[in-house]
Formats: C-alpha cells, structure tokens, sequence
C-alpha cells in the first residue's frame, strides 16, 4: 500500500504548481517524505511543509517549536526553502494558516523581479564573497544575470566558465538571494550558469 501511496503523490506533484508536503510530527520524517521532497525539488514545484498531530507531540516545551523546525530543516534539505506550519487536523489548530500560505506559495512561484534589481543582489554578494580560487588559480568570474522565467522562477547568471563555480558557491547565491529578495519565499529558484566571453558581455 505504501509503494502504491508515494506513486499516487509522484504523480500528483508532476500535476501541481503548489504541494502541500504533510509530515506526521509524532513518528518524524519518513523516507518517503525524503523521496517526495527530491521529487518537489526537482520537478520546481512551490511547496508548504505541514506537520500534523502538533497536538499529539509530548512534552512540549518553550525550545520544541525550534527544535522541530531545525529538525525538519535538516531532514529535507531539498525544500529548505519551503516555510514550515505546524498544525493539528483533529483539533483545528493552525489549520487556518495553510490556505494563505498556499497563496503565498503561488505568489512566490510566479514572481519576476527586474533585471536591475536581481544585478543589484549579485553584485553585493559576490563583492562579499567572491569565489573562490581553484587550486589551478583558475577563478569563476560572475558578470551578471537575468531572470528568464517563472513557475519556477528561473535566473540566468553569466560567468567566464560554469565549471568554475562550486555548488557550495551556488548554494551561497541562491541563499543571499532568498536573504535579500522576501519574494522567493516557498520556492525553488532555477539556476542556469552559462559561460560567455569578457568581450561579449
């Protein structure tokens, strides 16, 4: 039954703009949460992480919520951008607040922020961090970028070669970008690296 529940949910997120990942806060994250949750990201669908039975959960305390969330965080690094509600279904607790998160999630799935502003945050962050060198002394070096699409939105970021720019460095970007534009909150950002020659930009 289980085998055939995660392929129902595989199917329903390639249909979905919008997934509502629901989490049993009393048993943790199961492996087919983490399955679900590559399947979201990958697929560039917007998600909202619901944690139910919060009522259930014993022995809370003034450190739970955080420790939950840290929790969740680090299980599902994939949707690590996805906001996080914890609720109860049989009592009503917070149920509320899924509705308007979900519209929050279509909101951020469809944004397009201009090519100024976006040049703008890229500038401040690789001026803070540049990337690093390579034992080579081979560098990437970052011109600028330009939003491309939406659902998810995607971003186009030019440099001297891809290959140069770690995936540590493209996490760095997307989080100084999640940091400075409130927009992006509930979903992936799609990056592309495309090399271009100094002459050309």
């Amino acid at each position: 039954p289980e085998f055939f529940m995660v392929n129902r949910a595989l199917r329903a997120v390639r249909r979905s703009d919008v997934c509502l990942l629901v989490l049993d806060a009393t048993a943790g994250v199961a492996e087919q949460d983490r399955v679900l949750a590559q399947k979201i990201s990958d697929d560039g669908r917007a998600c909202v992480i619901v944690c139910n039975k919060w009522d259930a959960v014993a022995d809370k305390n003034d450190g739970t919520y955080d420790k939950a969330v840290k929790y969740v965080r680090s299980e599902l690094p994939q949707v690590r951008w996805a906001p996080i509600i914890f609720i109860s279904a049989e009592t009503g607790q917070r149920v509320s607040k899924i509705s308007p998160a979900i519209d929050a999630a279509v909101e951020s799935h469809r944004r397009r922020f201009t090519t100024a502003v976006l040049n703008e945050v890229l500038r401040e962050a690789v001026s803070w961090q540049p990337p690093p060198m390579r034992r080579s002394g081979a560098s990437a070096k970052i011109y600028y970028c330009n939003q491309v699409s939406t659902r998810p939105p995607t971003v186009v970021v030019f440099c001297n070669d891809p290959a140069l720019v770690s995936d540590n460095y493209r996490r760095y970007i997307d989080r100084k970008f999640r940091e400075a534009l409130a927009g992006f909150t509930a979903t992936p950002i799609r990056w592309v690296y495309r090399g271009r020659r100094v002459r050309d930009v």
